[in-house]
C-alpha cells in the first residue's frame, strides 16, 4: 500500500508532545511490513523550509508556511497535490490547522481516500475557544462527512466524536514502543541532579506544561496530601508560558515549595532516566484521548495515578496504577494510597500483562486492516 500521513508536526519535533513520535513509530511499523508511507508536514522552526528528507526509511516532504506559532497556513498547494497524488490513501492527523483540509480538499478532487485521526482536538478545552468552534463548523463537519473513516484511540474520544458522524468512527489504540523503556537505567544521576534523597519519594510528571494537563490540581494535591518523605518533580516543554508563571507562582505560594521543582523537557536517553528515577508517575490531565507517557511509565516498570478522563484509564486502573476522578481531593487521595507499599503492590500486580496489551502489534494489525478495506472499496467504486 502507499499511504500519506499529513500532519502539521513530526517526529524529531518531540516538544509537540506524544503525537509527533508515535506517527512515527507506525510509519516505521507500516515500512518494515512492506508498505511505502510518505509524510507531508511543516517545520515548525524553518517556515520556507520545503525540500524533502528520509527518516527511517520514510520520506518527508516539508511545505513552506505563513503565520505564527501554531497558527500556520500553507502557502504552496503543489507539493501537498503532488504528493495526495501518488497516494492510494491519506491519514490526516489533528484538527485546527490548514494542512489537513488542503490534502483531504485535494485527496476528495483526485477520488483517493482519506482517513481522519483528531487526535483528541475535537472537543475545545483551552485557548482559542471561539476559533476552535468556528473551525469545527468549518472544517471538521466538513471532512468528518468525506472521510472514510474516523480514527478515535480511545472509547473516551470515541463517545466525544459521535457527533460528527458515528457510523464513520474506528477505535484504534495507541501503541508503546515496550523495548526502548524496558530496563531504563540512569536512576542515581538523576535523582542526584534532581535533588532527590536516596529514602525519598519521587512523584514525577513528564510532559507539555500546558493548562490541559492539569498541572495546578496535581500541585495542590501533592500539598494537600503530604506525603512524608516525597517530592514533586514536573518536567517538560513550555506550551503555555502564561500558566507556566503561574504555576511558578503557586510553588513559591505553597507549604512544601522546597518540595517541589519545574525542570525543562526530557527526551531519549534523559526520559528513560528520568522514568527509572520515578517512584510513581502521575496523569493528572483534563483530558487525553490516550496517554501515552502513563503508558511509557507502565514499560518503564513505574506506578500510574492517572485521572479517569484519560483514554487509557481502563487499561491501567487497578492493573498497573490507579486511575481517579478530577479533583484536588481525590488526586490527594490517589497519592497517599500510590505511596503506600502494600495498597500499590495490588494495585500494580497486573502490570506485566498492561504491558503486553500496549505493545504496537494489534494496533499495526488494526491499521492495516483498515487501509486495506478503504483501498478495496475505493477501486471497487
Amino acid at each position: 500500500m502507499r499511504i500519506l500521513f499529513v500532519t502539521p508536526f513530526y517526529y524529531p519535533e518531540v516538544q509537540f508532545g506524544g503525537p509527533p513520535k508515535r506517527l512515527h513509530s507506525l510509519g516505521k511499523a507500516l515500512v518494515a511490513h512492506g508498505h511505502a508511507v510518505r509524510v507531508v508536514t511543516f517545520d515548525s522552526e524553518k517556515p520556507a523550509r520545503r525540500d524533502t528528507c528520509v527518516l527511517s526509511g520514510i520520506p518527508v516532504q516539508y511545505v513552506p508556511w505563513v503565520g505564527r506559532g501554531s497558527h500556520q497556513i500553507p502557502c504552496r498547494i503543489r507539493e501537498v497535490n503532488r504528493e495526495v497524488r501518488v497516494a492510494e490513501l491519506v491519514h490526516c492527523y489533528g484538527l485546527y490547522n490548514l494542512l489537513c483540509p488542503m490534502a483531504a480538499k485535494l485527496s476528495v478532487r483526485a477520488k483517493i481516500p482519506f482517513v481522519l485521526e483528531p487526535m483528541g482536538m475535537f472537543v475545545p478545552r483551552s485557548r482559542s475557544l471561539v476559533v476552535k468552534r468556528l473551525y469545527n463548523r468549518t472544517f471538521t463537519a466538513w471532512m468528518a462527512k468525506q472521510a472514510s473513516a474516523i480514527v478515535a484511540t480511545s472509547k473516551l474520544e470515541s463517545d466525544e466524536l459521535r457527533p460528527l458522524a458515528s457510523a464513520n468512527i474506528v477505535v484504534r489504540r495507541n501503541g508503546i514502543d515496550l523495548a526502548e523503556f524496558a530496563n531504563p537505567s540512569g536512576r542515581e544521576e538523576m535523582r542526584r541532579h534532581w535533588g532527590i534523597g536516596a529514602v525519598e519519594t519521587l512523584v514525577a510528571y513528564f510532559g507539555r506544561i500546558s493548562s490541559k494537563k492539569n498541572l495546578h490540581d496535581l500541585i495542590d494535591a501533592f500539598v494537600h496530601a503530604n506525603v512524608a518523605h516525597s517530592k514533586l518533580v514536573i518536567a517538560g516543554p513550555v506550551s503555555e508560558p502564561d500558566y507556566y508563571r503561574r504555576l511558578l507562582d503557586k510553588i513559591q505560594m505553597s507549604a512544601r515549595s522546597e518540595s517541589i521543582r519545574i525542570e525543562g523537557p526530557v527526551y531519549g536517553e534523559e526520559l528513560k532516566a528520568a522514568f527509572s528515577a520515578a517512584d510513581l508517575f502521575v496523569l493528572p490531565s483534563l483530558n487525553e484521548n490516550f496517554g501515552n507517557t502513563a503508558g511509557e511509565a507502565v514499560a518503564a516498570g513505574v506506578p500510574v495515578l492517572l485521572t479517569e478522563t484519560c483514554g487509557i484509564a481502563p487499561l491501567i486502573h487497578e492493573r498497573a496504577g490507579l486511575a481517579v476522578p478530577l479533583g484536588v481531593g481525590n488526586l490527594a487521595a490517589g497519592l497517599r494510597t500510590m505511596t503506600d507499599p502494600e495498597k500499590r503492590r495490588v494495585l500494580i500486580a497486573r502490570r506485566e500483562e498492561v504491558k503486553r496489551e500496549l505493545s504496537w502489534d494489534e494496533p499495526i494489525a488494526q491499521t492495516e486492516q483498515l487501509y486495506e478495506r478503504i483501498i478495496a472499496t475505493n477501486k471497487k467504486s
